[in-house]
């Protein structure tokens, strides 16, 4: 018997063609063996997180139901990101392309290279304004609230702008 899990992946980019980068991503992640597509948010611009001297962002979420280990899946997410060449000059800096395990179905998972729920999701509108688009009643394994509730409650107060693909 196969055991399928649903994952969220975030997708951003702010170098180069940015829609395009995030499209590359998207196709990728939907072509991997034992896996497929489920949902897809739409694409949002969105100012930069953490260091904010940088272009602005665009971000999507995917969901992907994955018969692969979340570790096997990780490393794809890591192998997509090679593939398209990640180019990021510094911590939080600009970057082609950005690919983050948000949710693995309800595992938490907390090792050197791989913390899953993502750490600091909860704390970002570009993360949870797509994620509440595809799934607002996914419930936060770490922090057991709805993905709406914790939109409702965000501090930050980032500028976000749904835009047409």
């Amino acid at each position: 018997m196969t055991v399928s899990s649903k994952a969220f992946i975030g997708i951003g980019s702010n170098k180069g063609d940015r829609k395009k980068n995030c499209g590359t991503a998207i196709k990728a992640l939907a072509t991997f063996r034992n896996s497929s597509l489920i949902k897809k948010s739409s694409f949002y611009e969105t100012e930069a997180w953490g260091d904010e001297n940088q272009d602005n962002f665009i971000n999507c979420v995917v969901e992907i139901k994955t018969e692969k280990n979340i570790f096997d899946f990780f490393s794809l997410l890591q192998k997509t990101e090679k593939d398209m060449s990640k180019e990021k000059e510094r911590f939080w800096g600009p970057r082609n392309i950005d690919i983050d395990l948000l949710f693995f179905g309800t595992q938490i998972i907390i090792e050197p290279e791989l913390k899953v729920p993502h750490p600091l999701l909860h704390l970002r509108r570009f993360v949870l304004e797509p994620l509440t688009e595809i799934a607002p009643d996914f419930i936060h394994p770490a922090i057991n609230q709805p993905i709406q509730l914790l939109f409702n409650k965000l501090a930050d107060s980032k500028k976000t702008v749904k835009i047409l693909c």
